[in-house]
């Protein structure tokens, strides 16, 4: 692990280990946390300590212009969430905010100073084309996509393609369940509109346990690694809150990610929360978490490559290593959300039109 990392990982470990930094420790820190996304929450965290007024002047400017970029990206997305509840005035339809819209509207803690640009939303997919159809009647429009596009989104995703609305250039990805349809694993996406929590008459949030999951199956199953950070970070928040308030909430979240089938990645995140964020889990949660573990070879290359994908490096610090886990977790990701013949079928069709060949007419 690079010096750079170390630093970036103490500071978010323990924020007040920020207070014997070196002018050049705090370069390292301010540009890993614009790399993950995170000065804002460092910033946050400084606040909270009381170390903020202790700062050098120079990195409280860092640090101030950090908040000031979260705090309006959180307003867009507060004030978006309002024009999509006003797109569905008089209708009972309910909405479910994921990943970073939920974490506001629900004022939880990984929301401090948590920059957030595009708004995440799920239904059941049988009210897929109402939900649709009355966002494109009320101002968003379909991002513009190729017929093959579509037909990607519509068939194998989890999601319809993005719909953007042109004055405002937000984007909303609109969700029928958390995971592509041709993925290994199928969480029912039933269970987990069911258990959702409203937080007024028009939204609502997943559940305790599905906050969690959603954003671990994103992470380790779905998504790209590399420098994800963020996302650990919010998960480590998450597990860290709502244990507080019920320490049986642990047994609570084991025995979920079972039922929907997703103990892998539940597991990754409750290991690498504990390893790299210091997130305290009981010795007994976490001897419980090694039934959903991989093979101890799998483990350990896991291990390796989440590690150095997952964490920036700073300027001129060498990165091959963390260039080659990052593609092979990338590689993972694509082998997991799809089987091989669809895959070759798809990373084909990607590489001809990369290169001028194939289909390029933009769908109506």
């Amino acid at each position: 692990m690079s010096i750079s990392a170390t630093i970036l990982l103490g500071a978010l470990r323990d924020p007040h280990s920020i207070a014997a930094l070196t002018p050049a420790d705090w370069s390292k820190l301010v540009f890993l946390g614009r790399a993950t996304a995170l000065l804002g929450r460092i910033a946050a965290d400084s606040r909270k300590t009381g170390l903020f007024d202790r700062l050098p002047e120079a990195v409280q400017g860092h640090l101030m212009a950090a908040e000031r970029g979260a705090a309006l990206s959180q307003t867009l997305i507060t004030w978006e969430v309002d024009r999509i509840k006003r797109a569905f005035w008089g209708q009972k339809q309910r909405i479910i905010l994921l990943k970073g819209a939920a974490y506001i509207q629900a004022k939880l803690p990984c929301a401090a100073g948590r920059p957030s640009s595009d708004i995440d939303i799920l239904v059941g997919r049988a009210e897929l084309s109402l939900v649709e159809a009355t966002l494109l009647q009320n101002g968003w429009e379909a991002a513009k996509t190729t017929t093959y596009d579509d037909h990607y989104y519509r068939e194998w995703m989890h999601e319809l393609p993005p719909l953007r609305h042109p004055s405002r250039q937000t984007m909303i990805d609109l969700h029928h369940t958390i995971l592509p349809l041709t993925s290994r694993l199928k969480p029912d996406a039933a269970k987990l509109l069911s258990a959702a929590q409203p937080i007024d008459d028009h939204m609502a949030v997943l559940s305790d346990t599905d906050l969690i999951l959603h954003s671990a199956v994103h992470l380790f199953q779905d998504g790209d690694i590399r420098n994800a950070l963020r996302d650990l970070v919010d998960q480590r928040d998450l597990m860290r809150h709502f244990a507080g308030q019920n320490p049986e909430f642990w047994q609570r979240l084991l025995t979920r990610g079972g039922e929907l089938g997703l103990g892998r990645p539940l597991y990754y995140s409750m290991r690498y929360a504990h390893r790299l964020l210091a997130l305290e889990i009981p010795h007994a949660v976490l001897a419980a978490s090694n039934r959903f573990a991989p093979p101890a070879p799998v483990r350990l290359m896991m291990d390796h490559l989440v590690e150095a994908a997952i964490l920036p490096t700073f300027l001129f610090e060498t990165r091959r290593f963390a260039d080659f886990a990052g593609l092979m977790l990338y590689v993972r990701s694509h082998w997991l959300r799809m089987p091989p013949l669809l895959l070759a079928r798809h990373l084909t069709t990607k590489m001809m039109r990369r290169f001028g060949f194939g289909e390029a007419r933009a769908r109506p």
